[in-house]
């Protein structure tokens, strides 16, 4: 009991707690680490989707303008055209066209450890073409420039 009553004795408590205190505080400080980089892992997985999602966009894009045709009034031959805003803007509103960017920006989600990708958005922003998507707690976006549209 002497152990205690002393004065060695105060100091091992005083130590004891102290050793208490600083085991909190690396727990504590361990999961605030584990969660913030989750947390950028998360935000990297996502920049990396929707990229992806914006590639596959580009590609529908380009296909399409390709699959377009007029009458040339001066030779009366059929000849490529590009895609008015309103061609675009149906192009863009396909729901087959919002699943394979969502299947695009899940592989790439995956691949980098994340959930899949919700609220896909894909719309004609002034000359752009904008791809954004949420991948959890992230919200993310694209733009195509210049992609649209003859006049």
């Amino acid at each position: 009991m002497d152990a205690l009553n002393g004065d060695r004795g105060q100091a091992l408590v005083v130590a004891v707690l102290a050793l208490g205190i600083a085991a909190v505080a690396i727990v504590g400080l361990r999961d605030a680490q584990d969660r913030i980089l989750a947390d950028v892992r998360e935000l990297r997985a996502g920049e990396a989707a929707v990229e992806a999602a914006a590639s596959q966009v580009s590609d529908e894009v380009f296909a399409f303008g390709g699959s377009l045709e007029r009458e040339d009034d001066q030779t009366r031959r059929r000849v490529r055209t590009a895609p008015t805003r309103q061609d675009l803007e149906r192009m863009l509103a396909d729901p087959l066209l919002a699943d394979r960017v969502r299947a695009a920006a899940d592989a790439i989600a995956a691949a980098n450890g994340a959930v899949g990708s919700r609220d896909i958005d894909i719309r004609v922003a002034g000359n752009d073409v904008e791809v954004r998507l949420t991948l959890g707690q992230h919200r993310q976006a694209a733009a195509l420039d210049d992609i649209c549209c003859r006049r």
